[in-house]
């Protein structure tokens, strides 16, 4: 099977964060509205974290900053991780840590294959070797070099029969995390009940 290859930027269009200093003025007269915000550490392991997710009181902001259904989010600092926008995750300001692709029309991409591969080890070793900062820890991506990733492009079945397999294996991984937690707290409770007689 011959794969095909585009740059990003065929793909998508490539939109920055809202700087917050700026997002938090409120102009005089002007009134604030209380929005979510994605914080770079609210993308972890492909997905968004609801937890980490912040309330920010802002004033005017371009409607571009907020998230769309179908857009990928990809953070700018290390670890790169990126994540799909759903229907339950539109509508979220996403600061200048964080990048949005928003997928041109005719491109012939899967927006959620796009969030995995991405996601991939050898994306993250390529993205390490282009990024830019003084350490590795604080080195920061530029607009230019995640315009320029190159995209693998399987036929669009194949792109789709992928992100499947990811969100199944995401919904699982979620699945064991919550079994784990009800575990700990199954041996908490009876730890607690067995020798502090909590709850007797």
């Amino acid at each position: 099977m011959s794969i095909e290859y585009a740059n990003l930027e065929e793909l998508c269009h490539i939109k920055t964060g809202a700087p917050m200093a700026r997002a938090r003025k409120i102009p005089e007269g002007g009134e604030a509205r209380s929005v979510r915000a994605l914080p770079p550490r609210s993308l972890q392991g492909g997905s968004i974290v609801d937890d980490e997710l912040v309330t920010e009181e802002v004033g005017e902001i371009n409607k571009e900053h907020f998230t769309r259904e179908g857009d990928v989010v990809i953070k700018l600092s290390t670890p790169y991780d990126s994540a799909y926008i759903d229907k339950d995750h539109e509508g979220i300001l996403v600061t200048s840590s964080v990048m949005i692709l928003r997928k041109k029309p005719d491109a012939a991409v899967d927006m959620q294959y796009l969030s995995m591969f991405l996601g991939m080890p050898q994306t993250n070793a390529v993205l390490q070797a282009v990024s830019t900062g003084q350490s590795t820890a604080m080195a920061m991506l530029k607009r230019r070099a995640v315009a320029e990733i190159e995209v693998p492009l399987p036929p669009l079945e194949r792109q789709q029969e992928l992100a499947l397999l990811f969100q199944a294996v995401q919904e699982r991984r979620r699945q064991y995390t919550r079994l784990i937690e009800l575990d700990e707290e199954l041996i908490v409770s009876q730890m607690s009940d067995s020798i502090w007689g909590e709850g007797r």
